[in-house]
């Protein structure tokens, strides 16, 4: 998936005769980062794709998933059989795989599966457009919102308003997993 998203970064830029750094100026984003987008060679976060979708026109799942379609009203995403592969590496020090069928349109909602190693530095605050719902699946996960700290555990949950800073790292000596489900 880290490749096709940045293609599809690239192929709505260029569609549009936008320069790297005009959707950085529009977007917030580093043009050297957007680069290493559009070549594979990072894995933009979920907060970036929002920003980046928002900025060129199209839906967050257009970007993550492209243009083939399945029903809206009912999507059914199968366990090991439809995830669009794991996403590692992020500068939000998580790594993340989308639970929605590849293709589905429609939704305003987008529901990942997060994983955070401990041991990998916390990422800087950020801000994108929506809401969040989270709930930690395992582990315990530090949420920095706002300027300040929530210890989440196995259980717990948090909604929050994803136009305030926000960031999550993992916490102890395992890796912690987070369902988050973003509006788009």
């Amino acid at each position: 998936m880290r490749k096709y998203v940045g293609e599809r970064i690239k192929a709505l830029r260029e569609a549009q005769e936008i320069t790297l750094a005009q959707v950085s100026k529009l977007s917030g984003i580093d043009a050297e980062r957007l680069k290493a987008y559009e070549d594979g060679s990072a894995v933009p976060p979920i907060g970036a794709v929002i920003q980046l979708s928002r900025v060129l026109g199209s839906k967050m799942e257009g970007l993550l998933h492209g243009g083939g379609t399945v029903t809206k009203h009912l999507t059914i995403c199968r366990a090991g059989d439809s995830l669009s592969g794991k996403q590692g590496g992020t500068e939000q020090s998580y790594a993340y795989s989308s639970l929605t069928r590849p293709g589905t349109v429609g939704h305003v909602m987008e529901p990942f599966l997060l994983s955070f190693d401990p041991k990998v530095a916390p990422g800087v605050p950020i801000t994108h457009d929506g809401q969040e719902f989270v709930y930690i699946v395992e582990g315990v996960v530090q949420l920095f919102y706002d300027g300040h700290g929530y210890k989440l555990e196995q259980g717990d949950s948090a909604y929050l308003d994803s136009s305030l800073p926000h960031t999550f790292h993992g916490l102890g000596d395992h890796v912690a997993k987070m369902l988050a489900v973003v509006s788009s």
